[in-house]
């Protein structure tokens, strides 16, 4: 750590200060989508594509942007995106219509990610050197995840003040202090790593198609009932026939987008589906979300205080398991860890499914999930990356980011829609059916109801109906309640299954070998 003491701890923040605005581009905005939906009156389906589409803007142009950030110099590419970013920021505020709102929020989402490489290279150059690479993989792991909730703790908040543009205008100064930051910090206008222009504009084609047959599935796979709908067998029919013409086209090509290669290497397989099991473990939290919402009518500022429970746990967590990795633990052990944390917050989560619960009997466990994912994330981070050489870099980090983002967090969370959906109609068909004059118990609730009705001045037609509205609601809420615990004791089982396996099989005995891979921006 000697050559790191020689530096300017004050340049070090201030360079991780300036990734952290095009890291939350959209988590800023994140509960501003009611107001957003009825400021412009959209139709659920039109406001579902608008709420996906600049997610995969940014992962679709990912790896082009890898490539643009090194050739330019880059204060010239920090001041170039910061300016662009407040322009289509500041555009998305004036715009009548959800098609050109969305087009402006794509347009910033692809900025911001050529900012995050752009503002990464130099932290990489100057301070790679005096870091261990679990170091620079847990700092780059705090700053994204700590800052991503405290976007939204502050974007609800905000909301909250005055209405969603105050959220814009907040972002639109984050990118202000990046350009001064720019002045500040970057001295020189060079590009350090640039070298010459290469990229598979083919395969960039087939992986964007791929991502817009990906898009169409999460955005209607589950009003259209998955496979039940023609389209959707159709398009996953399609989406398998692109993935067969790129391994052609890969098969041909001598730097493809996506290098099959990368496979050969054990823990990038390994390391892919660990994104993926992560990504599916994190985002069973919108069900939390919705239940706070549409069961308990918590309101969304209560609901913005759970990040900063999250952040307890990723404070503690990320510099424990980065000083583990640092000294060299056994991968075993935080990947046990992080599992046991994740089983914990769904079997916890699993008994808080009741009405009138108290908001602060989820403060623990969303603590006990910021624990789980400061273990598994830079875990995974830096186990995917070991050993890979530097011309599979991009290759890896791709694998990495279509695993958890697009496959666990996108489609995933829109499977587990349906999942929940049916298991709600199956509790709600069981409980009805049980509505009967030979449920006593249903009978009496029934008859109390229609009572209270009655001396409200209603009359015998009108007091039935109403009681029998009032019995139906119960068995809404007590069949989506049932769905959840079905998800959550599912989820449980899931997160303890990889600790016995690791232990029953004597799995990452060892600890991380040499990585020598930029971290993974996403």
């Amino acid at each position: 750590m000697a050559k790191l003491k020689k530096g300017s701890v004050f340049t070090l923040v201030g360079l991780y200060v300036l990734t952290i605005p095009f890291f939350n581009t959209l988590n800023v905005t994140a509960y501003d989508n009611s107001q957003i939906l009825g400021h412009f009156g959209a139709s659920t389906t039109v406001f579902t594509y608008s709420s996906y589409i600049p997610a995969f803007a940014m992962l679709a142009f990912l790896p082009l942007a890898l490539i643009v950030a090194k050739q330019i110099p880059l204060r010239t590419m920090i001041l170039s995106v910061s300016f662009l970013a407040i322009l289509f920021n500041t555009a998305s505020l004036y715009t009548t219509s959800i098609q050109w709102f969305t087009v402006w929020r794509s347009l910033l989402s692809i900025i911001s990610i050529i900012g995050i490489f752009a503002t990464m290279i130099p932290i990489i150059l100057k301070y790679n050197p005096a870091f261990n690479m679990a170091i620079m993989y847990g700092i780059m792991q705090f700053i994204l995840q700590g800052s991503q909730h405290i976007y939204k703790y502050l974007g609800t908040n905000f909301t909250s003040l005055y209405d969603w543009t105050f959220s814009i205008y907040f972002l639109n100064f984050n990118f202000f202090i990046g350009i001064v930051l720019a002045w500040i910090f970057y001295k020189k206008d060079v590009a350090p790593m640039k070298s010459v222009f290469q990229f598979d504009w083919r395969g960039w084609f087939l992986m964007i198609l791929s991502f817009t047959v990906i898009l169409f599935l999460c955005a209607e796979g589950q009003t259209r009932n998955w496979f039940s709908d023609p389209k959707i067998s159709i398009s996953v029919a399609f989406l398998l026939i692109i993935i067969g013409i790129y391994l052609l086209h890969a098969r041909f090509t001598k730097e493809p987008l996506i290098n099959p290669d990368v496979y050969r290497y054990k823990n990038v397989v390994f390391g892919s589906f660990l994104f993926f099991y992560t990504g599916v473990m994190n985002g069973t939290g919108s069900i939390v979300s919705g239940y706070m919402t549409n069961v308990l009518g918590f309101d969304t500022l209560y609901q913005a205080r759970t990040h900063l429970a999250l952040l307890i746990g990723i404070f503690i967590a990320i510099p424990l398991s980065t000083y583990l990795l640092y000294k060299r633990i056994y991968i075993a052990t935080i990947w046990i860890t992080g599992f046991t944390c994740f089983g914990l917050y769904h079997t916890l989560i699993f008994f808080r499914f009741y009405p009138e619960i108290s908001p602060s009997d989820f403060f623990l466990p969303f603590i006990i999930k910021g624990l789980a994912i400061g273990f598994l994330y830079p875990a995974s981070a830096l186990y995917i990356a070991e050993g890979i050489p530097k011309n599979l870099g991009d290759s890896r980090m791709m694998s990495g980011v279509i695993a958890r983002v697009i496959l666990a967090t996108l489609l995933g969370g829109a499977i587990l829609g349906t999942m929940i959906s049916n298991a709600n109609i199956h509790h709600k068909t069981g409980l009805s059916q049980q509505l009967s004059p030979t449920n006593q118990l249903a009978e009496n609730q029934l008859n109390q109801s229609k009572t209270v009705y009655l001396r409200k001045g209603l009359s015998e037609k009108e007091a039935q109906k109403m009681a029998e509205k009032n019995l139906s609601n119960q068995t809404s809420q007590a069949a989506i309640l049932l769905a959840y615990k079905d998800i959550y004791l599912v989820l449980s089982a899931i997160c303890f299954l990889p600790v016995l396996i690791i232990l029953l099989f004597r799995l990452g005995r060892r600890p991380l070998g040499r990585v020598e891979l930029e971290p993974i921006p996403i």
